[in-house]
């Protein structure tokens, strides 16, 4: 079986939620290092993750536990497309610098908390470890009580393997902020190492209905009911439910979501990784993959609206969802950009072919042709839109121009011929 049929078997067995038997085909593309294997890879995980959370739900923990260590394995922490693409594809840090001179930040800036977490931070790297501890204690004497500086202690503490101030910290973090998901998964995992496994499970549940789309979180839940079970003190576990990219974003949130904006500033300068996606083989994952696609491409044009190679992405990726009117807008819109734009021409010529707008076809391809695209394949294209219209004489013309380009093209000598009867 080919790489193409595998992808696509894969994919539909996860959109049916055969998550067993998508397993077991994708396994087969998650070494590939292009595109449907990175796509293999995600699915695959998010395969497992499915498993995993059935078998949550029957309490089946340690089982569980097995299948969200192999999800991590295969992509890591984060479950969410955008981020892991992101990851993928633009993971060189050239979108956020880190403040190396804590110090000096410090003292030009005085009243900001994070400042001092980027300097304890910094002074615990280097060895510095009291220093950084004393740092952020002093921080809190001047700022009060704060989510950032109890939990840069926590987990400070805990490095140390003092639990107890440790936990003393971050439950003080998780005061200060209820929605601060690293505060509860540091809690979780400082009370597992108490041996608070109870307390544990509910600080991992609380993170994990904070954000369902971390597999990490997921695992360290199964792992504490498991151990909480084992103790005597058996739990209920609620599964929320995973947020998806394609299905929830709306255009307001794109431009908001860090991994969209990122993402989409990176494919704005790296077509090879749009062009890879359009070439995927269709599947039934196809609204989702190709609504991520128009979602990011979307976000990109924001920036960058007079791109028409964007345009022209769009519109394939469009008119692949089957969005025709909208494929066309774009589609016109990079010609109109770049008019002699020949791929953009000859995909338009297509999409209007398809729907038996033969003279917008025609003209489309009349451009491309005068625009540079002197090639058989395009000549024997318009001969059969001219043909169609009742144009038999510029349809023969065509065709012996694809002959002369091409003397051993078949398809223009059958087309004379089809002409001649």
């Amino acid at each position: 079986m080919g790489v193409s049929e595998l992808f696509s078997k894969g994919m539909d067995f996860y959109q049916r939620g055969d998550y067993a038997s998508a397993v077991e085909t994708l396994s087969h593309l998650v070494n590939q290092k292009d595109l449907p294997g990175k796509l293999s890879r995600y699915y695959c995980a998010m395969s497992h993750k499915g498993i995993a959370l059935e078998l949550l739900k029957e309490g089946r923990f340690s089982e569980s536990a097995k299948h969200l260590n192999e999800a991590i394995a295969l992509i890591g922490n984060k479950a969410d497309i955008l981020e892991y693409l992101l990851a993928a594809y633009a993971s060189d840090g050239k979108y956020e610098e880190y403040a190396y001179k804590a110090e000096v930040l410090t003292r030009l800036r005085p009243d900001d908390v994070s400042i001092r977490v980027r300097l304890a931070g910094a002074q615990w790297r280097i060895g510095r470890r009291v220093e950084a501890i004393m740092t952020l204690t002093d921080a809190l004497r001047k700022f009060g009580n704060n989510v950032e500086l109890h939990l840069n202690l926590g987990l400070f503490y805990a490095a140390e393997e003092n639990f107890d101030l440790a936990a003393e910290h971050l439950y003080e973090a998780v005061k200060c902020d209820c929605t601060s998901v690293e505060s509860y998964q540091y809690l979780g995992l400082v009370e597992s190492a108490r041996g608070n496994f109870l307390r544990a499970n509910e600080a991992f549940q609380r993170a994990y209905t904070l954000a369902p789309n971390d597999l990490m979180l997921a695992y360290h839940l199964s792992l504490s009911a498991d151990a909480a079970n084992r103790s005597g003190q058996p739990v209920i576990i609620s599964i929320p439910e995973m947020i998806s990219s394609s299905a929830s974003i709306s255009d307001e949130d794109n431009s908001g979501s860090k991994s969209m904006q990122q993402l989409a500033k990176y494919v704005a300068g790296e077509p090879d990784f749009v062009e890879a996606f359009l070439t995927l083989p269709e599947s039934q994952a196809d609204e989702e993959l190709f609504g991520v696609l128009v979602a990011v491409l979307e976000s990109a044009l924001k920036y960058h609206p007079e791109y028409a190679d964007l345009h022209y992405y769009a519109g394939v990726a469009l008119n692949r969802l089957g969005k025709v009117d909208e494929a066309i807008g774009h589609l016109t819109r990079a010609v109109e950009i770049n008019p002699q734009y020949v791929k953009a021409l000859i995909y338009l010529s297509d999409v209007y072919a398809s729907r038996e707008e033969n003279a917008d076809a025609i003209a489309k391809l009349d451009q491309a042709i005068r625009s540079g695209a002197d090639y058989p394949d395009v000549h024997v294209r318009l001969a059969k839109l001219k043909s169609k219209v009742g144009k038999f004489t510029e349809a023969r013309e065509h065709y012996i121009r694809a002959l002369k380009l091409n003397r051993n093209y078949r398809e223009a000598a059958d087309g004379i011929t089809s002409l001649a009867a």
